[in-house]
């Protein structure tokens, strides 16, 4: 029997490990390493369409991402959303690759642990508050540096995650971190590496993924995460997770939680 993908997901960070499309395409949101468990991956760059091989990426946000996996395993690390899990990881990858106008690094020290402990999700299904604790202790490991993002973005951060399924105004959010419009748009943007629309759009995936869960059709699980109807939620899993989302839901097992 074919074994299926896993999500381990809470509001903080989360972890895909099974199959993807063979020629996988998505816009990244939150910063991103992605492992393979099998053979290398290529990544191509959009604008030379050259081919960069290895196991492992680690992909800043804001980036449109084309990926050849070659059919192989492989485990996405969805990393916090301002930009500290990538500040503690940018300096244990060995290259730093041009994609595009942008950049992405490759080949992660200590990849084979990474691997490892991919395949023990894969294999072994643990609980969440066990994958939790342990990539909570990999990632503060002491040897890590430490950054401490603005504080009125990790605050606007939160107030969008607690309001997820609501389209409160940019200016609202603005009001509450003491930040004018332009001014939040551009400190998000540099902060969380993607703008407040996208990121919204993203936590409404997970949402939806939540309400699959408590047993909620996709169609009504899309509507309560704040999608306006099942076909902008279909557009949006395309375009930021790379793939159909009911073959998804198939093919899935969810383990969430931190989401309303």
């Amino acid at each position: 029997m074919k074994k299926k993908a896993i999500v381990y997901a809470t509001g903080e960070r989360g972890i895909y490990v099974g199959r993807l499309e063979r020629c996988f395409k998505r816009s990244i949101v939150p910063p991103t390493l992605l492992v393979s468990l099998e053979d290398e991956l290529e990544v191509i760059d959009p604008i030379r369409r050259e081919r960069v091989r290895a196991k492992s990426f680690l992909i800043p946000p804001g980036i449109d991402m084309e990926i050849d996996t070659h059919g192989a395993n492989v485990a996405l690390f969805f990393l916090n959303d301002t930009g500290a899990d990538l500040a503690r990881l940018s300096p244990l990858m060995r290259t730093t690759l041009p994609i595009g106008y942008q950049h992405c690094f490759a080949d992660i020290k200590g990849e084979s642990d990474v691997v490892e402990f991919a395949n023990f999700l894969r294999n072994q299904r643990p609980t969440l508050a066990t994958v939790e604790q342990l990539v909570h202790e990999w990632m503060f490991h002491p040897s890590r540096c430490q950054p401490n993002p603005d504080p009125r973005i990790t605050r606007a951060v939160q107030i969008i995650k607690s309001n997820i399924d609501k389209n409160i105004s940019v200016e609202w959010i603005g009001q509450q971190v003491d930040l004018s419009v332009p001014r939040l748009s551009q400190l998000f943007k540099e902060v969380v590496g993607t703008p407040i629309r996208r990121f919204r759009l993203w936590h409404r995936v997970f949402v939806t993924a939540a309400k699959l869960n408590e047993g909620v059709d996709l169609t009504g699980a899309a509507l309560a995460a704040g999608f306006t109807d099942y076909a902008q939620f279909a557009r949006t899993y395309r375009e930021l997770a790379g793939g159909n989302a009911s073959q998804a839901r198939d093919n899935t097992q969810i383990v969430i939680s931190g989401y309303v």
